[in-house]
Parts: structure tokens; C-alpha cells; sequence
């Protein structure tokens, strides 16, 4: 039987080769390339120094991006400075591949030098050699040249002093600086000079002989599943999905990083067959997969970090109660099949499409409980505000899906105003932009209401402004020193006063889910400058009411007992 691969292909066609490289060190100028934090400058410095005692003719020229999870090539300001600083130089080193998703990013940017005709040479540590090579392909620099080292992530070192350098740096840089110079020097292989072909042959349909019931086991050793039993996305399954959308089967959705893989609406229908979906939650899917492609979204932030994130879905609008999303009792439980299915299917894409999986490009250190996905529902016949998307610029009687990224989750009541907000006050602070989604009871949000809160907005500007923390907690120095200072407000010089803990409300939003029992509220931090929320509306085919009509039984009949 024919049955359909949910892997995505890939665009490698313009994939380009190296640089060639130099001839020699003599005379000649090189680029330090240092992403973010204040050790990668540092690192470059210290080999430069060695490199200086062996050619004493070389020079060096600094340039320092001091942006997270953020590639040059997008940043039309510092593009045309890097473009500037590039003039003056022969060739680049880069660091430091110290962290899951930094190492991707600094990756990106490198390869982007090599892009633009200088050869380049990036530093990372040795565990994360693979996801440094897997980004500079994904850019289309498949060979780039790394050399790796034992120097772990310093972002957290108590001070950037001398005995760091001494102990921990410099020992191991001249350990490698042959390595550096072999990078910068040595002629390009046969491999390296010939532009790099992607094989695309495993996201085709494939003729599968044995029974469905082993399809299940074949998809997990293929590495496209977390092993549960799946729906075998066969042509009948796939083509009754794809009523669920007027686009075309190979319309691109997106581009789906870290692997840049094409999400067509084809595949993004396959990946839900898998996870049981019906068709009328198509749309929602197609709306959450164009979520991860907004400007504000840096995917590769969230699921390729060392830190642990999860996807948290929500859909608002009458999409939401037409085909079943918990929004009611129970309502982050995934009891309903809509819920539990979307987020299933959102996982899989992220998979199959984005080219994530454990421990090869997700580098969470314990993971998270929820990384497979959380899907509820914004209700709009419980809220006393507007719907979600509303606050998005969306209209009231559309309906949409908003993707965030949260990490810690924390769970309070409240029945009047000081009750409330001390729930929703309780967060972490961690010493960046910090974001929180807030699903919050019908009754919670009622007693916010009933305090003079008219709109979400002004729950979250109360929140923003008075949540706070003694300034002795701050980090001054990991804060300083790794460029996460705000853009936008002063910490105080005073150690004695407070500070925020939100900068702004840009990566806050509120969503109203859950029985109206009582006043809850749990606090979903997370987002903050990786990005986020971003929101997107759905849009319905043709027979949509034909479509929900078909579908309507498939919901539970508890037994009594």
C-alpha cells in the first residue's frame, strides 16, 4: 500500500562551497566574530594573542552581535556594518558554540560570512559540534569549518577575571590553535569545493508491504514519532484530511527552521493523519504552523535550547468551540480529541518538518513534561473580556490561533484584587525579557473585572508595572555582561530599591480557560525575548459547515456509574 512519509524535503539547491582559504597567516587580518555573550569577545581575544606570538605580522579587527537568537542577515542595520567590517579582512574566526540554540545562531551568522566570500572558521563546544554543522547547512553552507573545544557555556562564571582566563580558557585554546590554523590555511577538500546535494528521497510516499498494525514501529525507528501508536497516513487518510483547506497539497506553509524544512499543506496533513486528527482541525494546524514563521517567533530559540520550553496553543473564536477545544473543566488536561490531537499533530511537525528531535537538535537538559504540546481554548461565552485575538488586531467574530513558548509553571487563586495579582506576581525572574501567558478561571478573570479592569491590556500594564523584585536578586554582571540589559526602563543603581520583572507587556497575553468552580489562575512564564506570542487567523474552506456537520458525533458519551 501506498502510504505517505511525513518527513518534509528541503531546498539545497543553491547550497554553495567554501571559501578558499588562506595561504598563509602572514600579514594578514582577522575578523573576531563574537556573538552575545561576554565571554565569546573575551575567547576570541585570547586566541588572538597566541596566534599573534607564532605571526607576529597578523592583525585582528573585533565586531560583537550582541543579539539572542537573531541572524545579521535580518538585521538591515548591523547587516550593512558587518558587510562595512568584512572590507578589512582576510578571514573570520567565531565564537562560541556554547549553548544549544547560541550555537545555532552564531552558526547561522558564520556561515553567512562564507556566504558572502570570506572563509570562516567558528569555535563550539565539542558536544555540540553536530548542531553547529546541521545549522550551517541549513543556511547552505554545509561544510562550514569548526573546531571544538572543552570550554563550557561561562555565562554564569561569577567574574570574567584573569584565573578564568589562566584555568580555563587559555589552556585549552592552545590546545586548538593548531586546529584554528590548519581551519584558516589548509586547501579545500574535494567535499568542501563541490556544492552539497540534498537527498530528498525519504519524504516521499513509499510503498509499505507489511501490516498497519507493525506502521507504528517502522515510524518510530524512522525517528518520526515518540513511539505511540499512530493513524497510518495512507492516500484515502490523507486526501480526506486535506477537505479541511482550499489551499493546494504543495502550497508552502513554511519554512520550518532549525532543517528549514518545506511545510506544504501536504505534509502538514500527513503529520496530522498521524496524530489522529479530523479535518476540521486542519485549519487550526495550518494557522499554528504560519504562528512559528512570524518575525516575532524564533523557533530554533525554543526547541533547539538547552533550556526547556513547550508549545502552548491556543485557539479563540468560534473555530474553537465548533470542534470541541477544552476550554472548560479540565481544560489543560487534553481530555477532548481536538485538543489532544492538534497538539499531537503540532509535535510531530515540529519533528518531521522543523527537523527536531531529542538530544541531535534539542539540547533541553531535563526536558519538559509538556514539549509534546498543550492545545486549549480561549472562552468567549466565559471571559468578561474580548476574545485573545482581539488584543492582536484581529476581529472579534474571526477566529485564530496565538503559539507561545512558556517554560515554568506556577498555580494560585484569587477573588479580589489583591488576592489575584498576588498569584499572578508569583514568577521567576531569570534576568532577561521575561513573558507570561496567564490561563486564568472565569471566576479569576470576573474578580479582576470587578476591580476596574476593563480590558486584558490593563491587567497586564498593572502587572508589568508593580511586579517586582528586591534589586539585591539581580544579576548585575550576567546581565551586563551577556547583553541582556533592558532597552526600555533603567535597573536601579540603588541595590536597596526594586525592580520589574516584566519589561514590558509584549510577551504577556491572558487566556480564559477552566471551570468556573473557583478563582485560579496558573502562570505560564516563559517567552520574553526568544519571542512570542504571535498570533494568526484561520481560515475556513468552502464547505467548513459541511465539514463540522460530517464530524459532529465524533465527541464522548461518558457511562454512568
Amino acid at each position: 500500500m501506498k502510504i505517505y512519509s511525513p518527513w518534509a524535503s528541503v531546498d539545497a539547491s543553491d547550497a554553495q562551497p567554501l571559501t578558499s582559504r588562506l595561504n598563509t597567516l602572514e600579514n594578514k587580518t582577522i575578523g573576531l566574530l563574537s556573538h552575545f555573550k561576554g565571554h565569546s569577545p573575551l575567547m576570541l581575544q585570547v586566541l588572538a594573542d597566541l596566534l599573534k606570538k607564532s605571526y607576529p605580522t597578523l592583525t585582528f579587527k573585533e565586531l560583537q552581535y550582541r543579539k539572542d537568537t537573531s541572524e545579521i542577515c535580518k538585521d538591515a542595520e548591523f547587516d550593512a556594518r558587518t558587510k562595512e567590517w568584512l572590507k578589512d579582512v582576510d578571514a573570520v574566526m567565531g565564537a562560541y558554540g556554547d549553548a544549544g540554540s547560541c550555537c545555532m545562531f552564531h552558526a547561522y551568522n558564520c556561515a553567512y560570512v562564507e556566504k558572502l566570500g570570506v572563509p570562516a572558521v567558528m569555535l563550539t563546544k565539542e558536544d555540540l559540534l553536530s548542531v553547529g554543522q546541521k545549522a550551517a547547512a541549513s543556511r547552505l553552507v554545509p561544510n562550514l569549518r569548526f573546531v571544538t573545544t572543552k570550554i563550557p557555556d561561562l555565562s554564569w562564571a561569577p567574574k570574567l577575571d584573569q584565573p578564568l582566563i589562566d584555568h580555563v580558557i587559555k589552556p585549552e585554546l592552545e590546545r586548538v590553535m593548531s586546529e584554528v590554523i590548519s581551519a584558516l590555511t589548509d586547501p579545500l577538500t574535494q567535499e568542501e569545493a563541490t556544492p552539497f546535494v540534498k537527498d530528498n528521497s525519504k519524504s516521499l510516499p513509499f510503498e509499505y508491504s507489511q501490516s498497519l498494525a507493525q506502521l507504528s514501529n517502522y515510524f518510530y525507528k524512522m525517528g518520526w514519532t515518540t513511539g505511540l501508536p499512530i493513524q497510518a497516513p495512507t492516500q484515502e487518510a490523507v486526501d480526506e484530511m486535506l477537505r479541511g483547506t482550499d489551499l493546494s497539497r504543495d502550497f508552502i506553509v513554511a519554512k520550518l527552521p532549525p532543517m528549514m524544512g518545506n511545510a506544504t499543506v501536504e505534509k502538514i496533513a500527513v503529520n496530522a493523519v498521524m496524530a489522529g486528527c479530523l479535518p476540521t482541525y486542519l485549519p487550526v494546524l495550518i494557522a499554528a504552523v504560519k504562528a512559528l514563521d512570524q518575525p516575532n517567533i524564533h523557533l530554533e530559540g525554543w526547541t533547539c535550547s538547552v533550556a526547556s520550553w513547550f508549545p502552548l496553543i491556543t485557539v479563540s473564536g468560534k473555530v474553537a468551540k465548533d470542534i470541541g477545544i477544552s476550554m472548560d473543566t479540565a481544560a489543560l488536561s487534553s481530555y477532548s480529541k481536538a485538543s489532544a490531537a492538534i497538539a499531537r499533530a503540532y509535535a510531530y511537525i515540529i519533528m518531521n518538518i522543523a527537523g527536531v528531535r531529542p538530544g541531535t537538535e534539542d539540547m533541553c537538559e531535563p526536558g519538559h513534561e509538556a514539549r509534546q504540546g498543550v492545545c486549549i481554548g480561549d472562552n468567549m461565552d466565559m471571559s468578561p473580556w474580548e476574545p485573545l485575538h482581539v488584543r492582536f488586531g484581529i476581529d472579534k467574530e474571526a477566529s485564530a490561533v496565538t503559539m507561545f513558548w512558556p517554560q515554568e509553571r506556577t498555580e494560585g487563586h484569587g477573588r479580589d484584587g489583591r488576592s489575584c495579582f498576588d498569584t499572578m506576581f508569583y514568577i521567576h525572574y531569570q534576568g532577561w525579557d521575561r513573558g507570561c501567558c496567564y490561563v486564568m478561571s472565569p471566576g479569576f478573570a470576573r474578580a479582576l473585572k470587578k476591580e476596574g479592569f476593563q480590558t486584558q491590556e490593563e491587567v497586564l500594564e498593572y502587572v508589568c508595572e508593580y511586579c517586582r523584585q528586591p534589586a539585591s536578586d539581580i544579576n548585575y554582571r550576567w546581565m551586563i555582561d551577556n547583553n541582556h540589559l533592558p532597552e526600555y526602563i533603567r535597573l536601579p543603581f540603588d541595590h536597596n530599591g526594586s525592580a520589574r520583572k516584566f519589561w514590558s507587556t509584549e510577551h504577556m497575553m491572558i487566556v480564559v480557560a477552566g471551570s468556573d468552580y473557583d478563582a485560579t489562575c496558573i502562570n505560564f512564564a516563559g517567552g520574553g525575548e526568544h519571542g512570542g506570542p504571535a498570533c494568526v487567523q484561520i481560515e475556513l474552506p468552502g464547505c467548513w459547515n459541511n465539514l463540522l456537520r460530517e464530524y459532529a458525533e465524533i465527541v464522548p458519551n461518558y457511562l454512568p456509574y
